[in-house]
């Protein structure tokens, strides 16, 4: 037990006295030692915290040397290691350091999306350390395709990464219709599959409608060319758009 004492015996003695001992960030008081007064000369005892581990050649104690001064705290207490957490087949573990309190970060090659928590920490489990989160894995997926003039057809399936034969229907914005496919409205939906190699089936391309295509799907059985009187090519128009409505209004009936 420390040598402790009350404000008399502090008075009619010579020795100097210390008031309660330094906070440590890395240990505690032992609770025997949680006084508030300490003759010079007293020593007290510390308990490494959760995480930590008593470095073995070093006493975990301080010493009140004389009047209010303590003892230079030593590092008698260290972090503990989680260990090295494994091997993350197909992406990379960024590691800093291995011990309590240290996060550590997973990310995937190329082609591949994560799947689990992105980042782990060394965390205290009651009296061992270990990572509070398992290893993700890497799997194979394609990242968002990008249309241009374009969108899918259901904005909810919208989402940065999609899985293996996983398929998605895409429309052109108004005004566009997909240029492999120009005797189609633009009504019309291509669907594209995300491929075992982590790449798309071949992406559609819209292109800006205009009268050259109107041209081509009206008179495509009675004119090689579209030079046209300018009557004539109007109604052609008035043709064209009279389709796009009908098929508009099919589709509407389905």
């Amino acid at each position: 037990m420390p040598t402790v004492c009350s404000d008399a015996e502090a008075a009619s003695s010579k020795q100097g006295r210390c008031g309660a001992p330094p906070r440590l960030s890395f240990a505690e008081l032992q609770d025997e030692f949680k006084t508030q007064m300490y003759l010079s000369g007293t020593t007290v005892s510390y308990n490494c915290l959760p995480g930590y581990r008593r470095v073995p050649e070093e006493l975990p104690t301080l010493l009140c040397k004389r009047e209010s001064v303590w003892s230079e705290p030593k590092e008698f207490c260290q972090r503990k290691s989680c260990g090295h957490p494994g091997d993350l087949v197909n992406g990379k573990i960024h590691i800093t350091d291995l011990l309590f309190g240290s996060d550590i970060t997973f990310s995937c090659d190329k082609g591949f999306r994560l799947v689990g928590h992105d980042t782990s920490r060394c965390v205290t489990e009651g009296a061992r350390v270990t990572w509070n989160h398992e290893i993700p894995f890497c799997e194979v997926g394609c990242q968002k395709p990008e249309v241009q003039n374009g969108s899918m057809v259901n904005a909810l399936d919208e989402k940065m990464w999609y899985r293996v034969n996983e398929t998605l229907p895409f429309k052109c914005s108004p005004g566009y219709q997909f240029s492999s496919h120009s005797q189609l409205p633009a009504t019309d939906r291509f669907s594209i599959t995300c491929l075992a190699d982590g790449s798309w089936t071949a992406l559609p391309k819209c292109k800006k409608q205009s009268t050259s295509d109107v041209c081509e799907t009206v008179s495509e059985k009675e004119l090689k060319e579209c030079g046209v009187p300018l009557e004539m090519l109007r109604n052609l128009l008035e043709v064209q758009k009279l389709y796009l409505e009908i098929e508009k209004l099919k589709k509407e009936l389905k």
